[in-house]
């Protein structure tokens, strides 16, 4: 029960300083012009303040490092009355490298996100940055493991943290759809690593739950404040690493399919980035400039509202995580009959991809 009062607190914490911070970072962006402007593919029709990265970054950076300066300061005086935790805090001090550069590799994209804001990078430039934003995270042995060798683990890692970087940067392009997809997964990933038998893995994942459900209150439509690239990409990252840091398949699981969890979890968001990109290559339009092709787009030309489809989508996102969980009990036969179901699932969201297109092009 300790434990959970503790996720309650770490969840509200971060909501309310995030609600703060965020409602400075829209102050800041509107006294020094750092507007999105209402133009061209754009449906926004003010100009809305992009830095509620900066109220995201804050509040994720300085619960997540005061937290653990905090637990390194009470392990070194801890009172005789809470001798108990003193295992607990132990274990905090084996996790330190990796929470540190988890902190290092968000901050490298904060850095590029926030200049990207001020002023648009070429993609080569990004993806080069967010490659550097790997290299503490395998300093730290945070990588994909599995059946993989050492070298073939750390280019699965840079690709898997570069996709989910960029994809949330993509999915970013309605009113509360970053925010609310994200929040969803982030969950999902608490109860993954619940499942797992983690206990301090769901506190640092419920930190950014919070800190995105603070950001979300001025997020949804009408929004009143953009996350910007700053962020979208921050973002992005911090939901790659926590996909990484599960471990989903152990000695002993029926079968082999619990590696394809977080594949799952994030499939919906997966199966944005690739019809869109699908889209402009077959168009024979750049990939990395926006357009309105996202699965978002669809339906709304289906009449949708924009709260209908950022409620759609993220209850989509919700059930292809819940669908995902149970595969590290299952057996071959069981676990099949998941993934079916999980194939349904997607076959009903390409039905809708499929319905929206010839929408648009009504």
């Amino acid at each position: 029960m300790h434990w959970l009062v503790l996720y309650i607190a770490v969840f509200l914490v971060a909501l309310t300083l995030s609600a703060v911070l965020c409602a400075v970072a829209r102050r800041l962006g509107r006294i020094w012009g750092l507007l999105d402007q209402p133009e061209g593919r754009k449906a926004h029709d003010r100009a809305i303040a992009m830095t509620g990265g900066w109220g995201i970054f804050a509040t994720f950076g300085l619960l997540v490092a005061g937290g653990m300066i905090g637990a390194d300061a009470l392990a070194s005086r801890l009172p005789a009355g809470l001798s108990a935790l003193g295992p607990y805090l132990e274990n905090i001090a084996g996790i330190r490298v990796q929470v540190w550069a988890v902190l290092g590799g968000a901050g490298v994209v904060f850095a590029l996100g926030l200049t990207d804001d001020l002023r648009p990078l070429g993609p080569k430039t990004k993806l080069a940055v967010q490659l550097l934003a790997v290299v503490p995270l395998v300093g730290a042995d945070i990588t994909i493991r599995g059946f993989l060798p050492g070298p073939i683990g750390w280019l699965a890692t840079a690709l898997w943290v570069l996709v989910l970087t960029n994809s949330f940067n993509l999915l970013d392009n309605m009113d509360g759809l970053a925010g609310s997809v994200a929040l969803v997964i982030c969950l999902v990933l608490v109860a993954a690593a619940l499942q797992g038998g983690e206990l301090w893995l769901p506190a640092l994942f419920l930190c950014l739950a919070g800190t995105l459900a603070g950001f979300m209150i001025y997020n949804f439509h009408p929004a009143s404040l953009f996350m910007g690239d700053a962020g979208s990409l921050t973002v992005g990252y911090l939901m790659a690493v926590f996909s990484i840091l599960i471990t989903y398949f152990e000695l002993g699981c029926s079968s082999a399919l619990p590696v394809l969890m977080p594949l799952a979890i994030m499939g919906v968001l997966l199966f944005d980035t690739l019809s869109v990109l699908y889209i402009r290559r077959r168009e024979g339009r750049p990939l990395m400039v926006g357009d309105r092709s996202h699965f978002s787009h669809r339906l709304l030309a289906m009449g949708f509202s924009v709260r209908a489809a950022t409620f759609t989508i993220a209850l989509l996102a919700g059930a292809c995580g819940l669908l995902a969980l149970p595969l590290r009990q299952l057996g071959w036969g069981e676990a099949l009959v998941h993934l079916s179901a999980l194939a349904m699932l997607f076959g009903v969201i390409v039905m809708l991809e499929l319905t929206g297109r010839r929408g648009n092009s009504a």
